[in-house]
């Protein structure tokens, strides 16, 4: 099953995601998000970063999951190579990401990520499969 494909969108970058369930759709968002920023097989799971993010709809976790990975990149600089997501029914994702630091050494940087956007966010639910769609501001 295929976990992901970027699609341009006018200056925007969009990600279709998918997954068999919502943890894996969500787990398959963050390593889209690190294949847009670098390439991924440079990146090596050397330490852990812990996530916690509550929002009361689905979509909005959706956003704000993506946005807490561009905050970790910007102000840590922070890549990562893998997570383990539990998503609760209340509305709550816990996480733990595992990677390392940017090096310029190791890690060249493709492109930026100013924000995950709510326009044309879309996640649905077909013949027992999740595929979402966010749009990244670059």
């Amino acid at each position: 099953m295929k976990k992901f494909r970027f699609i341009d969108h006018t200056g925007d970058l969009a990600i279709e995601v998918f997954g068999k369930n919502l943890t894996d759709l969500f787990r398959n968002l963050g390593e889209a998000f690190t294949e847009i920023i670098t390439d991924p097989k440079t990146v090596r799971a050397r330490e852990s970063r812990h996530i916690s993010l509550k929002a009361d709809q689905i979509e909005d976790l959706l956003v704000r999951w993506l946005n807490e990975l561009i905050f970790l990149f910007d102000t840590q600089g922070f890549l990562f190579k893998g997570f383990d997501v539990t998503l609760t029914e209340y509305g709550s994702l816990k996480a733990t990401g595992e990677g390392e630091p940017y090096d310029e050494n190791r890690h060249s940087i493709k492109t930026t990520v100013k924000g995950a956007t709510y326009h044309q966010l879309e996640l649905i639910q077909d013949d027992g499969m999740w595929k979402g769609r966010v749009i990244l501001d670059l």
